[in-house]
């Protein structure tokens, strides 16, 4: 049975060296990101992979989102970063900037598609506990802790979860609202170049473009 643990401003090393200890152990554990509780595992970890899907009732073939905690992780995880995605992410990350890149041949990973996407779902939050907690874990898995096609859950006390089927709850209270992430993915995957905006978000376009200016929006 899962612990819930209120974090506080005394207990944070504590809270962060058992959310790593689940996190080893296979668990999946239950985290605040900027608007929104989220279920989170090792990304490398299939089985906890699929328990997240399954505590959301995800369909077939949906992807888990990848949080890591500094740039130079991206190396290891990604085949076509290059400069231009260099300079979008240094420009705004940790931030709610989602890019979408093609995943290294060699990793052994399954986000929860079966490896048939040919692009995964990348970004570094803002949230001080949660980049506290990345900056040791490494890559994790994560998706909303609301039923698939729900709304961000704001609120742990809503969490539809069996405390069994989670390692440990962190309790930061009531999130407050906010935008989702603006999504970047390319025109032609796996072709350099053609960086378009799937999604808008918190970033807006002209500020994307200030800094590469060939982003485009994608077509409707």
């Amino acid at each position: 049975m899962s612990t819930v643990v209120k974090l506080t401003s005394r207990n944070k090393t504590t809270v962060r060296d058992r959310a790593l200890l689940a996190l080893l152990q296979g668990e999946v554990i239950l985290i605040a990101a900027e608007h929104g509780y989220l279920y989170a595992c090792d990304a490398f970890n299939q089985t906890a992979v699929n328990r997240i899907h399954t505590l959301r009732g995800d369909s077939p073939g949906t992807a888990a989102q990848v949080l890591i905690g500094k740039v130079t992780a991206v190396t290891g995880l990604a085949s076509d970063f290059d400069s231009d995605w260099q300079k979008v992410v240094n420009a705004f990350w940790p931030g709610l900037l989602t890019v979408q890149l093609v995943p290294q041949s060699a990793l052994r990973w399954d986000l929860g598609d079966g490896g048939a996407l040919a692009e995964f779902a990348v970004r570094i939050p803002t949230r001080e506990f949660l980049l506290s907690l990345l900056a040791r874990s490494g890559p994790l898995a994560v998706a909303s802790a609301s039923l698939a096609g729900q709304p961000a859950l704001r609120d742990i006390s809503l969490v539809t979860a069996a405390p069994s089927e989670l390692g440990l709850q962190i309790d930061e209270g009531l999130l407050p609202t906010g935008p989702a992430s603006t999504v970047l993915r390319r025109s032609t995957v796996g072709v350099n170049g053609g960086i378009v905006m799937q999604r808008a978000g918190a970033i807006a376009l002209e500020q994307l473009q200030a800094v590469v200016p060939t982003i485009s929006a994608a077509n409707p």
